[in-house]
């Protein structure tokens, strides 16, 4: 009797032993696929951050490879010679005189870069005495003689000339003449050509006439895919020195600049700006700037160029 109870007892343990097993086998399932779900569940969220991210990089990709692959790019000609100016000036007078843009304005920038370097050996030591108490002297002394030589043997009068070559080349489509007029400040222009003295009237529509066609340069040379024109337009209507629809125009002409630029720091800066601007556009205005940003790639993309800015 002992022996058979000893068996049934070992039975029983047998078989509870198996059923605890069985229990513990489906709870480690339960727990591999909880433990699945979980890895599941957490890849899921950080696959749900990415794309937002990835969307704005490919946005800005995308608009690159657009403009790239339907606007030609051009480089604006260098106008800083390598040898002294003097010495290119008779070639480039001649080439200006037979049409050449390229050569007007190159002599026209350099004449307007002449016009503050000291124009004979008095004025550069006058120059040099002055910038000798210059916290940066020995940097801004090697500047001033560099800029002495390179102008040396052009005149004070040929100098005042700038503003003719300039204009000569913008009229004829220099995208870069264009850009450099509108940089000339009224002031500028009215003291090198010589308008000081007008009446006031006289003064005031001079002025007025010149600052007008300062701006039907900008959008000609916008138009044509120039990035520096777009930027200067910009401002304008973000000052309001261009008043009409200035908001609208300042966020749409915005909104050209990121999609046209391949400039990580002028795109960032742009889409800050317009992130700025929209928070103030009724909607009415955000309709008008929307018509106003198709309508400038419209006219940019048909004349199939893009002049990126040197500047950032």
């Amino acid at each position: 009797m002992l022996v058979i109870a000893t068996t049934l007892l070992s039975i029983f343990i047998s078989r509870l032993f198996l059923q605890k097993d069985a229990l513990q086998k489906p709870n480690t399932q339960a727990s591999q696929q909880s433990q699945q779900a979980h890895d599941t569940s957490t890849t899921f969220r950080k696959e749900d951050k990415i794309p937002e991210i990835t969307k704005k990089t490919d946005q800005k990709a995308t608009a690159t490879l657009h403009r790239q692959s339907q606007l030609t790019i051009i480089q604006k000609p260098t106008w800083k010679l390598k040898k002294r100016f003097y010495d290119a000036f008779s070639d480039l007078k001649a080439a200006a005189h037979n049409g050449d843009a390229n050569a007007n304005y190159i002599i026209g920038a350099n004449l307007r870069f002449c016009l503050s370097a000291p124009i004979d050996e008095y004025a550069l030591q006058s120059k040099l005495d002055e910038v000798s108490s210059y916290s940066d002297a020995d940097r801004a002394t090697d500047n001033l003689i560099e800029k002495f030589n390179y102008c040396d043997k052009i005149s004070s009068s040929e100098r005042n000339q700038f503003f003719s070559y300039i204009e000569t080349a913008a009229h004829s489509g220099s995208i870069a003449a264009q850009e450099t007029y509108a940089a000339i400040t009224p002031k500028s222009y009215m003291d090198t050509q010589g308008f000081t003295s007008l009446p006031r009237g006289e003064y005031i529509e001079k002025r007025d006439a010149f600052i007008a066609q300062q701006v039907t340069f900008l959008n000609q040379a916008a138009k044509r895919g120039s990035e520096r024109a777009l930027q200067y337009l910009s401002r304008l209507y973000h000052t309001q020195s261009l008043t009409e629809n200035s908001l609208a125009n300042s966020y749409a002409i915005n909104r050209v600049i990121m999609e046209l630029t391949n400039n990580d720091k002028t795109y960032n800066r742009y889409a800050w700006y317009e992130q700025r601007q929209y928070q103030l556009l009724s909607a009415e205005e955000l309709d008008s700037a929307n018509e106003i940003f198709d309508l400038w790639l419209a006219a940019i993309y048909s004349n199939g160029t893009f002049y990126p800015s040197n500047r950032q």
